[in-house]
C-alpha cells in the first residue's frame, strides 16, 4: 500500500523551515534525512515532498553531490572500529543515498521539462536577459549550489541550438551584456568579463554534447566545431586593422613563394633547352 500524502500544510510548513537554514544546517538535515532519520518537527513524509519540491529541489540535489564527495567525512571511523565495519557503513550509506536521491533527480528533471517549455516561448529579448542572468550568477558562484533546473532547461535539446547562438554571441561582445558598475575599477570590471567568458566557455561545451546527441539520435555523425576558424572570426571582429594587416602579409608571403617557384622552374628549364639546342 502506498504511503498517505501528508497535508499541503505541512509540506508547505516544512519547505519553509528548510528554506530558512543556512548551507550547513540544510545539508545535515538531508544527511540525517538520508540515514533514516526525520526532525522532530516534522514528519518523515513531509520531508521527502519538501526536499523536491520546487523550491528546494536544485539546493537538494547540490546537497546529495556534497554527501556523495565527502561520503568519508559523512561516514568518519569510529573509535575502535575495524576496517571492514567501516566500509561496510560506507557502503550502506552509499545506497541509503542513490536511494534518497533518484526521486529529487527525477523531480529536476520534470521541474527542467516544464522550464524548457517556459523558455522556448519567450522572445529574444526575454530569453536573452534570462540567460544572461543564469550564467552571471553562475559566474560569480564559487561553490556547489547553482540552479539545477534552469541549466538542465537551457541545455535540453528543445533549447539548446538558441542557447548556443546567444552564447556565441555573449563571447563575441561580452561587454554587451555586462555593462560596467557604478565606481567599478577598469581591471574590476574585466576580471567580470573574465569570470563571464570561462563560465559561457564551460556552457559551450555542454550544449556541443546536446547538439551532438541530437545529430548521433538521427543516425549522424556529429560535426566537430572548428575553434581555429571561430578563434580567427574572434580576432577579426576584435581587432579588424591587426587582422588585415596579417591577413595582407600572408597572402603576400604565398605570392613571393609561388614566384620563389616559378622562377626556381624557369631557371632548370633553361639548361634543359640549351642541352636540347
Amino acid at each position: 500500500m502506498a504511503d498517505a500524502q501528508p497535508p499541503a500544510e505541512k509540506i508547505t510548513a516544512e519547505v519553509e523551515r528548510l528554506k530558512e537554514m543556512s548551507h550547513q544546517a540544510f545539508f545535515e538535515a538531508w544527511i540525517t534525512y538520508v540515514q533514516g532519520g526525520t526532525d522532530e518537527a516534522t514528519t518523515r513524509e513531509a520531508q521527502a515532498e519538501a526536499f523536491r519540491s520546487q523550491d528546494l529541489a536544485s539546493r537538494t540535489l547540490a546537497a546529495a553531490d556534497r554527501a556523495a564527495r565527502e561520503f568519508k567525512t559523512v561516514v568518519a571511523r569510529r573509535d575502535g572500529e575495524s576496517k571492514r565495519d567501516h566500509q561496510a557503513r560506507i557502503r550502506d550509506f552509499r545506497q541509503q543515498l542513490q536511494d534518497a536521491r533518484q526521486p529529487v533527480l527525477a523531480a529536476v528533471e520534470d521541474l527542467a521539462a516544464d522550464e524548457a517549455e517556459y523558455l522556448a516561448q519567450l522572445d529574444d529579448e526575454a530569453f536573452a536577459e534570462e540567460w544572461s542572468a543564469f550564467v552571471r550568477e553562475a559566474a560569480g558562484s564559487s561553490r556547489s549550489g547553482r540552479n539545477y533546473v534552469q541549466g538542465l532547461a537551457f541545455r535540453s535539446p528543445e533549447v539548446a541550438p538558441r542557447t548556443q547562438a546567444l552564447a556565441v554571441q555573449m563571447m563575441r561582445n561580452p561587454e554587451d551584456f555586462l555593462p560596467e558598475l557604478e565606481g567599478e575599477s577598469r581591471k574590476a570590471h574585466q576580471a567580470r568579463v573574465t569570470q563571464l567568458r570561462s563560465r559561457l566557455e564551460a556552457e559551450l561545451r555542454f550544449l556541443q554534447y546536446t547538439l551532438n546527441y541530437m545529430a548521433a539520435r538521427w543516425g549522424r555523425m556529429p560535426t566537430a566545431p572548428n575553434y581555429r576558424l571561430q578563434a580567427m572570426r574572434l580576432l577579426a571582429e576584435r581587432y579588424p586593422e591587426e587582422f588585415s594587416r596579417l591577413r595582407t602579409a600572408v597572402r603576400n608571403d604565398a605570392r613571393q613563394a609561388r614566384e620563389d617557384v616559378l622562377r626556381q622552374r624557369r631557371a632548370e628549364r633553361r639548361p634543359q633547352a640549351r642541352s636540347a639546342n
